[in-house]
């Protein structure tokens, strides 16, 4: 093998183009955009957590124990009965008489009449009565009780939302000195490159760095995989929009 076909062979194994950076979507985002990221103050990503699906549930929950309280205050209401009637038409009256000395005879009468009746009925269980107070103090803990497990959930929320930020601070900080030393690795490698074309160096050197090129990619990519999920997931977590794709 003379050495320009040996630079060939090595220059398809050992130099396969670097175009990772060209894909859709997150994986788009170049190392420079990594460098020009800045993070929301924790008390924006807080705040912008609230709009999730979870704190409407609760909200129309309370909404719910809201007014189930108040037809539990309205409750006294169904000891009274309010009752009436009405009555129109025309009453008739069929009757006979007879003895022995009269026939028998019919005789009817008839007279047009209204009718109305109006009342009011009250009536006290006693077991309900007495217990009403007690059935307003359970619905009001219930209400309480719903917002007391929202914030909760916001303060779960809030624990998740740091867990993620300062993984995310740590990798993207990691991930910027990644960069600067695979950006040395492919310098060197492109200096072999001509070394090697011009016959300062062997195909073993040229594998070398090479390899040491190969190692500072995939520490980069492991990196930035690391710092891209723990973002998506501070996406989700707080619905604030980080990354720009």
């Amino acid at each position: 093998m003379n050495k320009i076909s040996g630079y060939f062979f090595w220059l398809w194994i050992l130099f396969p183009a670097f175009s990772g950076m060209a894909q859709e979507g997150i994986e788009s985002l170049s190392p420079k955009d990594y460098l020009n990221l800045r993070l929301p103050p924790l008390d924006v990503l807080f705040e912008n957590a609230k709009n999730s699906a979870a704190v409407d549930f609760y909200k129309v929950k309370m909404e719910e124990e809201a007014s189930a309280l108040k037809t539990e205050r309205r409750s006294w209401l169904k000891y009274f009965r309010f009752n009436s009637t009405y009555q129109w038409g025309l009453m008739g009256i069929n009757s006979s008489f007879s003895d022995i000395d009269t026939p028998l005879f019919y005789q009817y009468s008839g007279a047009r009449q209204n009718w109305y009746n109006i009342g009011v009925s009250v009536g006290i269980p006693f077991d309900d009565f007495f217990d009403r107070k007690n059935r307003i103090t359970r619905q009001q803990l219930k209400t309480k009780a719903t917002q007391v497990e929202m914030e909760k959930w916001h303060d779960e929320q809030k624990l998740r939302i740091i867990e993620m930020y300062t993984k995310a601070v740590k990798e993207l900080s990691v991930l910027r000195l990644k960069a600067e030393s695979l950006s040395f690795a492919n310098t060197q490698f492109e200096l072999a490159q001509q070394d090697f074309l011009n016959g300062n160096i062997e195909a073993g050197e040229l594998s070398q760095i090479k390899s040491i090129q190969m190692s500072a990619l995939e520490s980069y990519e492991q990196t930035r995989s690391e710092l891209n999920r723990a973002l998506l997931q501070l996406e989700v977590l707080s619905k604030t929009k980080i990354l720009n794709r």
